[in-house]
């Protein structure tokens, strides 16, 4: 009797292990179907969606062909999108641009104020979005790039911030103000002599602008080019006589020259 009790035992064993394998196996194909199924259905939804998008185009196309161009009516509309970015009407003028855009076929202009509406309105996954195809599609264009590197700067992407400044400021090399603003950055990411070297061009093409003078100055003691900096305090002075800012940095740099002079010389 004992044996026989074991091997029901043992019976029931194997009986209870094999439905749990099979449990198992099924509740994993259930799950394999479930993402299968899941799978094939974002897939149908992006078709879906492209399809639409063809048969909108085709539409337009259809609804245009034939049709003669308003430019007064694309101006007009586009006016009134200029007037509700100066008044910062971000959704109005967003409304007035889209509607601007199936008016014309030179998109580019058009586009980019939308961009524009986008950035000022908050909606940076949007603008860059949008900036990024502009670029593609003028890619020899600074604003772009250096729309992009504003959006980037708020996301604190500061790498792709750098890439993009650096973009814009090799398609136009004389724009000061590109040059400070990645100066800035370079600041931000405590690279004072690359900070230097973007203020000691935008000084070279506004030579008068004690501003752009002061930031070449702080840039070089924050790299303890000591020298450079007085220089430059020094000719802030020759234009700016009385100005007492640039009297006390450039005295309080002869300081710590006479410092680091007194330590090196025993």
């Amino acid at each position: 009797m004992p044996q026989i009790y074991l091997f029901i035992g043992g019976l029931l064993a194997i009986t209870v292990i094999v439905t749990r394998r099979s449990h198992i196996f099924n509740r994993n194909k259930r799950w394999k179907f479930k993402e299968e199924v899941a799978q094939k259905v974002d897939e149908f939804q992006k078709e879906r969606q492209l399809m639409h998008q063809e048969r909108f185009k085709e539409t337009l196309l259809k609804e245009q062909k034939g049709k003669k161009y308003d430019f007064s009516q694309f101006k007009l509309v586009l006016r009134k999108a200029d007037m509700a970015m100066a008044k910062q009407q971000w959704i109005e003028a967003k409304k007035l641009l889209i509607q601007s855009l199936a008016l014309t076929k030179e998109e580019l202009p058009v586009s980019l104020k939308l961009a524009t509406v986008y950035m000022e309105s908050g909606d940076l996954k949007r603008a860059e979005s949008l900036y990024k195809r502009l670029a593609e599609i003028d890619h020899e264009n600074p604003a772009v790039y250096e729309s992009l590197a504003k959006i980037y700067l708020k996301k604190k992407r500061f790498k792709e911030a750098v890439q993009a400044y650096v973009q814009a400021i090799g398609l136009d090399e004389n724009d000061d103000r590109k040059l400070v603003a990645l100066g800035r950055l370079y600041q931000l990411l405590m690279r004072p002599s690359l900070a230097g070297e973007c203020y000691r061009r935008a000084a070279e093409l506004k030579p008068r602008e004690v501003d752009y003078l002061f930031l070449l100055a702080d840039a070089c003691k924050g790299a303890e080019d000591y020298e450079n900096a007085l220089f430059t305090y020094e000719k802030i002075l020759t234009l700016e006589p009385y100005n007492e800012k640039a009297r006390n940095s450039a005295q309080d740099v002869r300081i710590k020259m006479n410092e680091i002079e007194k330590v090196m010389i025993p």
